[in-house]
């Protein structure tokens, strides 16, 4: 119990690591105060440059396959299935994206960081979810529209590829946050108000 407790409390620190703030900060710009405002990928890739947004994606979808690798570490001589377990690790590392710590408990989306769980855990159906995304963002033009499908039918995904139902309850308590957070870009979207993916930078 007390390793269990270890693990999602670390897999939670992870999480909440604020990848965006640390590469804007240094370049003098605060995501948190610009922009769309939110400390994640899409925000420093509109304000700095494609290239500081991937920077941070890479950055807060480590954090929770960094998550993974301590569980499959602490809990590989486990002698039962280890899907509840990894399935913890992953949802608290994404807990820690949205809640952080560092950040008086606000943070981003938790997008990059699911994505780096689900192709670790269930890699077949979050192949499939990024497929959703990129044509969603391709026919709409915004990344939250992608993003809020993706996330929403990776659970089905999941339960059609066949991975454990741990990853399906899991894939859908952090579908609900995700949501949860997209609460403003679901608000400009319906008054055609959202960002378009179009006008980030190239640099």
């Amino acid at each position: 119990m007390i390793k269990l407790i270890f693990l999602f409390l670390v897999s939670y620190l992870l999480g909440s690591i604020p990848f965006a703030l640390l590469v804007a900060l240094p370049q003098g710009v605060d995501p948190r105060k610009e922009g769309s405002k939110n400390p994640g990928a899409t925000n420093v890739a509109r304000l700095l440059g494609k290239k500081w947004g991937i920077i941070t994606f890479i950055g807060d979808s480590s954090k929770g396959i960094f998550a993974l690798l301590l569980a499959f570490f602490l809990f590989k001589n486990l002698p039962y299935p280890k899907e509840l377990v990894l399935a913890g690790a992953g949802f608290f590392a994404v807990l820690g994206h949205l809640f952080s710590i560092f950040l008086k408990f606000k943070g981003g989306k938790g997008v990059a960081t699911t994505i780096g769980i689900f192709l670790i855990l269930t890699p077949k159906a979050m192949l499939l979810s990024l497929a959703i995304f990129f044509f969603a963002v391709l026919l709409s033009g915004y990344v939250s529209v992608g993003s809020l499908l993706a996330t929403a039918l990776l659970p089905l995904n999941i339960f059609i590829f066949g991975y454990p139902s741990e990853y399906i309850i899991c894939s859908s308590i952090l579908a609900i946050l995700i949501w949860i957070k997209h609460k403003d870009n679901i608000k400009r979207l319906l008054r055609g108000e959202e960002k378009t993916w179009k006008k980030i930078k190239n640099v």
